[in-house]
C-alpha cells in the first residue's frame, strides 16, 4: 500500500475507534436466498466467472524458479501453470493431444519437460509436443500442429492471472481496476511461499466470500479467537472498480499508539489487517506475517457445495524478524489456527445459512449498513451477469 494511502487508512480507523463508529452503507439490502440455491444462476456464474473472466490463480512464489509447475484440477478442468525454460509464465489445459489424458497429475514440482503417463507424449514447458512415442508405429504427424492448448495468462506486481478458456488475453490493470499502484507498493513477488489447503464446505462459493466480508460478526462467533485481537464492528470502505478493501484494527491499538507519539510513525502492520476482495471469487489477506491467498470455486452443479483453494505466503521481513530472535512458525501451525476460526466457526455458519436457504424458510437475507462490504461483493456479482442490484431498504 502506498504511504498516503496508508496514513489516510489509519486516520479514518483512529476516528471510528473514538466515535465507536464505523463505514456505513445507505440502506439494508436484501439478499434473495435464490442466488445461493438457483441451479439456473449457478450455470450462468460458471460460464460468466469461471470461464470468461480473468483469475488471479496465484503469486510469482508459486513458480519460483524456470521448470516450476503446478497443477490443479477445478470442476473436472486440469490446468498446467508452469514458468518456462525463459522465465514467462504460463498456462495450458492439462490435456495430452493425443487420447486426452491428463499429462501433469495435480500438484507442484520442477519439470524440463512433461510426459503424458498413458502414452509418453512429451511437451516442453512452452507447451511444444516434442516427442512422439515410437513415431514410426504411430504414423506420421505434424508435431507443430499438436502443442498443449494454452491459456491466456499474465503476471504483474507479484500476482498470477489465467483466462481459464482459449482466445483473447488479460490486462492485469484492467482487472485490479485501480488497484495496480497499491498491489505494487505490497511487493508480492517477494513473498515465500509456505503451504496450500482446500477446504470443502456445504455452501455456495458466494456464503464463503462472504465470510470475509464484515467483522460485525467478530464479537459474537469469535468471541473467543478473533475478538480478543481484532477490534469489531470496524472497518474502512474502499472501492476499485469491481474490487474493494477494508481494513481492520487491532486490539493492541490504544498501547501501541500511546508509545508513539507522531501518527506518521505508526507502524501500519503493526495495528492493522487488510482484507481485500479481489473480483470475482478471490479474498487477500495481508498482515505483518505476509499473505493469504484464498481463492472461493462452486463445485460442479451443486448450489450448497464450494472448494476453498487456500495458499499461505510468508514476508521476507518477518521471516527475518523470526530468525533475529530465534524463533520459528511451522506452516502447519498457521493452518491449524486459520482452520480452527475459518473451518470450524464461520464456515460452520455459512453452512448453517445455505440450510435455511435451502428450506425455504425465508425469501431473503439482510446486510446491513454496517457491512458494505457485503453489499459490494454481491453487487459485484449482478454487475458482471447484468443483474439488476440488491433492493435497499431506505433508511430514516
Amino acid at each position: 500500500m502506498l504511504n498516503s494511502e496508508k496514513t489516510r487508512v489509519l486516520r479514518v480507523l483512529s476516528e471510528g475507534i473514538a466515535t465507536g463508529t464505523t463505514h456505513l452503507a445507505d440502506g439494508i439490502a436484501l439478499s434473495p436466498c435464490a442466488d445461493f440455491t438457483s441451479e439456473e444462476l449457478l450455470k450462468q456464474e460458471q460460464q460468466v466467472f469461471f470461464n470468461d473472466t480473468p483469475l488471479l490463480v496465484g503469486l510469482t512464489a508459486d513458480l519460483p524458479k524456470n521448470g516450476s509447475y503446478k497443477v490443479e484440477t477445478i470442476n473436472e478442468k486440469s490446468i498446467l501453470f508452469v514458468r518456462d525454460n525463459e522465465g514467462e509464465f504460463r498456462a495450458f489445459s492439462n490435456v495430452c493431444r493425443h487420447r486426452g489424458a491428463q499429462v501433469v497429475p495435480d500438484g507442484r514440482g520442477e519439470a524440463e519437460r512433461f510426459s503424458c503417463p498413458f502414452h509418453a507424449w512429451t511437451y516442453s514447458t512452452q507447451g511444444n509436443l516434442i516427442a512422439v512415442n515410437r513415431e514410426r508405429s504411430f504414423g506420421p504427424i505434424c508435431k507443430e500442429d499438436y502443442p498443449l492448448v494454452e491459456l491466456p495468462t499474465a503476471e504483474k506486481y507479484g500476482m498470477l492471472w489465467c483466462k481459464p478458456s482459449p482466445g483473447g488475453s488479460v490486462d492485469v490493470d484492467d482487472c485490479l481496476g485501480g488497484l495496480s499502484e497499491e498491489m505494487e507498493a505490497w511487493k508480492l513477488d517477494r513473498g515465500i511461499y509456505q503451504t496450500e489447503q482446500i477446504i470443502e464446505a456445504d455452501a455456495n462459493w458466494k456464503l464463503a466470500i462472504d465470510t470475509f466480508g464484515e467483522n460485525y460478526h467478530f464479537d459474537v462467533l469469535h468471541r473467543d479467537s478473533l475478538a480478543p485481537s481484532i477490534k469489531g464492528n470496524l472497518q474502512t470502505h474502499d472501492v476499485y472498480g469491481m474490487n474493494y478493501r477494508m481494513v481492520f484494527a487491532y486490539q493492541s491499538w490504544e498501547q501501541i499508539v500511546e508509545s508513539i507519539p507522531n501518527a506518521e510513525d505508526w507502524p501500519f502492520m503493526g495495528l492493522t489487517l487488510c482484507v481485500y476482495f479481489i473480483y470475482p471469487n478471490t479474498i487477500m489477506l495481508l498482515d505483518f506475517q505476509g499473505c493469504d491467498v484464498l481463492r472461493m470455486h462452486p463445485v460442479g452443479d451443486a448450489t450448497d457445495k464450494s472448494n476453498t483453494y487456500h495458499a499461505w505466503y510468508r514476508s521476507p521481513q518477518f521471516l527475518m524478524y523470526m530468525a533475529e530472535r530465534g524463533q520459528e512458525t511451522h506452516p502447519t501451525e498457521r493452518i491449524t489456527d486459520f482452520n480452527s476460526i475459518i473451518k470450524y466457526e464461520d464456515y460452520r455458519v455459512a453452512e448453517s445459512t445455505q440450510r435455511s436457504a435451502n428450506s425455504g424458510a425465508v425469501e431473503h437475507l439482510l446486510f446491513g449498513r454496517n457491512e458494505p462490504a457485503l453489499h459490494h461483493y454481491h453487487n459485484a456479482h449482478r454487475r458482471g451477469l447484468h443483474r439488476p442490484a440488491m433492493e435497499i431498504l431506505q433508511v430514516a
